[in-house]
This record gives structure tokens, C-alpha cells and sequence, in this order.
């Protein structure tokens, strides 16, 4: 048991992709912050697009 432990986390296989995602979450928190700190609503943001 303890050698399946030690190989799986040894194992980087797969590793990229999760990073990836963690990358992109944080990229899409960064952005909803600045976006809020800046003052505007998503409302604000898909009404100005849509002509409303």
C-alpha cells in the first residue's frame, strides 16, 4: 500500500494539465476582481455590447 502511495506521488504524468486549470482559475479570479474593483457589472459589460 504504502509503495502505491509513494509511486503516485512521485507520478508527474498528468501534472501540465492541472496546472493549466489552476492558471486559468486564477486568471478568471484576477480578472472578476479588477473588473468589480474597477466599478462595473456584468450587466454594464454585456449591455454596452448588445446595443441596450
Amino acid at each position: 500500500m504504502f509503495k502505491a502511495i509513494q509511486k503516485f506521488a512521485t507520478d508527474e504524468a498528468g501534472v501540465t494539465p492541472v496546472e493549466y486549470g489552476l492558471i486559468a482559475a486564477i486568471i478568471v479570479v484576477l480578472a472578476t476582481v479588477a473588473v468589480s474593483a474597477a466599478g462595473y457589472s456584468l450587466h454594464d459589460l454585456v449591455g454596452a455590447n448588445a446595443g441596450s
